[in-house]
């Protein structure tokens, strides 16, 4: 069933033998089998749907932001591409105001992302208990069944990663031409969600060029045929880009690229150390465990390697990284896609004890993910549990809106909370950041608070307790409202929301932004 590829067999698990080279055609995969994907879809979309209503979840304030952007929409925006905020905006339109339409599309990807995780590995290993095992992989590991639960650009990044990379394996190993320009698609759709996918294509490049295999490669035409049409997709962001000051690139340039302030080693290796220890986390540490044991020596044969180099490579860059600076939990996942198609198949050949290991992490990330939606069922304070910023902000922003009354606009401290406030605001009102010192937003692009005519009233929303003296300045008056509190079900609070409804307006210079 599975290939054995590596050098050797790691002591306690059992030899196999090598299929033909024949790979099986997408065409021939069991009908039941893609059944019991729809099936397994349409479930994970109740079951998410279930999970955001019981746990309470409203807008992260990313998804916010990205639904704010879908009330403008763009060729591209000031951190991420367009498409998120194009499928918002398509899912509002068709079902209306709210969180799941927010999320919907978020959610069908996830479900697209298992379906090509099943296909891939099927496909690689010619085994259709691979390619479950690789659906049940996806599904036990935390962190991508939690980013599939809200709309962020990841879960899309894991679904053109996932196609990128199933079709460059097919473009080397199985000659098919057309796989290259479902290369080029997969990067330039990606790129529209996310551009770290530009890592995949950079790090198999070079290994084209590193193998007189991949050089002959690159002296055909549909590989540069891919490239081309990865950036006929892009065109629309890398114009606006060019018309915006590069701003994209240089917010991506900070992600990548950026040091360490003068903190020095001390927080470098702070980082370091939650780096290290994170990913563990991001897997389930007794999957990562068996994980590495298994794969932890280079394959022999080409075919594997190819998935083993490129997932390894992502994950030293992001290692070298972290040595200089913070790198967030989400930023290395996709790099991990490869190592569970590997992985796949390979988990029937493991001795009975280390696939008893195996099973015991996939449950156990279960029971991880449980207690992280639902963190009160072992008495942990929802103030200190995972995905508290999904929680208790309609409420209390809908009581602000309440007592502020009429008015006809907001204004914020920075874009973190404008888009939460937006809304949930009764009214679809226009939001402003307008503190003295934040970081640059979409906002800066789009008409601001100048625009307002004189005399009119707004209302100033913050999680802090005071009023900017520039906000204070630029109207006649401004009256505070009474905090609201936002209290778990426990009664332990959650936050505070102070506000000022603040009339007669007088236009004038606000300050701009001191940071990307």
């Amino acid at each position: 069933m599975a290939r054995n590829d590596w050098r050797s067999t790691p002591a306690g698990e059992r030899r196999v033998v090598n299929p033909p080279a024949a790979a099986t055609d997408l065409a021939a995969l069991s009908r039941r089998d893609f059944v019991l994907l729809a099936v397994l879809g349409c479930v994970l979309l109740v079951l998410r749907y279930c999970i955001a209503e019981v746990g309470g979840f409203d807008l992260h304030f990313d998804e916010a932001q990205y639904w704010e952007w879908s009330r403008r929409l763009d060729w591209s925006y000031y951190s991420k591409g367009p498409l998120v905020a194009w499928l918002i905006a398509l899912s509002t339109a068709l079902f209306g105001h709210g969180e799941w339409q927010v999320r919907l599309f978020a959610w069908l990807g996830y479900d697209a992302f298992l379906i090509l995780l099943f296909c891939f590995a099927h496909q690689f290993w010619r085994c259709r208990r691979a390619g479950w095992w690789a659906v049940a992989l996806g599904l036990t590991t935390p962190l991508y069944f939690s980013l599939g639960e809200v709309m962020t650009t990841d879960v899309f990044l894991f679904v053109c990663w996932t196609w990128a990379l199933w079709a460059a394996w097919r473009a080397l190993y199985r000659e098919q031409a057309t796989a290259w320009y479902e290369l080029g698609a997969a990067v330039g759709v990606g790129g529209l969600a996310k551009f770290s996918i530009g890592l995949l294509p950079v790090f198999l490049g070079l290994g084209l060029i590193m193998f007189q295999t991949g050089r002959r490669a690159l002296l055909r035409w549909p590989p540069w045929g891919g490239v081309l049409l990865a950036l006929l997709i892009l065109s629309p962001t890398l114009f606006w880009n060019a018309g915006h000051g590069w701003v994209m690139f240089r917010h991506e340039q900070g992600h990548l690229l950026g040091v360490a302030e003068a903190s020095g080693w001390p927080e470098n290796l702070r980082n370091f150390l939650e780096f290290i220890g994170g990913q563990g986390l991001v897997l389930s540490p007794l999957v990562a465990v068996v994980l590495f044991r298994t794969l932890g020596r280079p394959p022999r044969l080409a075919e594997p390697r190819l998935l083993w180099g490129l997932s390894l490579a992502v994950l030293a860059f992001f290692l070298v990284k972290a040595t200089v600076s913070k790198v967030q939990l989400n930023w290395p996942a996709p790099a991990y896609i490869g190592l569970l198609v590997l992985f796949a198949g390979r988990i029937d050949a493991l001795a009975p004890g280390w696939r008893r290991l195996t099973l015991i992490g996939m449950v156990s990330s279960i029971g991880l993910l449980i207690v992280a939606f639902f963190p009160t069922l072992v008495g942990l304070p929802l103030a200190k549990a995972p995905f508290k910023e999904l929680r208790l902000w309609q409420e209390p922003i809908e009581t602000v809106a309440r007592q502020a009354g009429s008015v006809g606009f907001l204004m914020v401290p920075s874009y973190h909370l404008a888009g939460g406030v937006a809304f949930y605001w009764p009214q679809r009102l226009s939001v402003y950041p307008v503190a003295e010192s934040r970081r640059f937003s979409q906002h800066d692009f789009w008409p601001g608070i100048e625009r307002e005519a004189e005399g009119s009233a707004g209302v100033y929303v913050t999680t802090g307790d005071q009023l900017p003296s520039q906000v204070r300045e630029a109207f006649a008056s401004c009256q505070p409202l009474p905090p609201v509190s936002a209290r778990a079900a426990d009664g332990s609070l959650r936050r505070m929301l102070y506000s000022w409804r603040c009339e007669g307006y007088r236009p004038t210079a606000w300050p701009k932004p001191t940071t990307y």
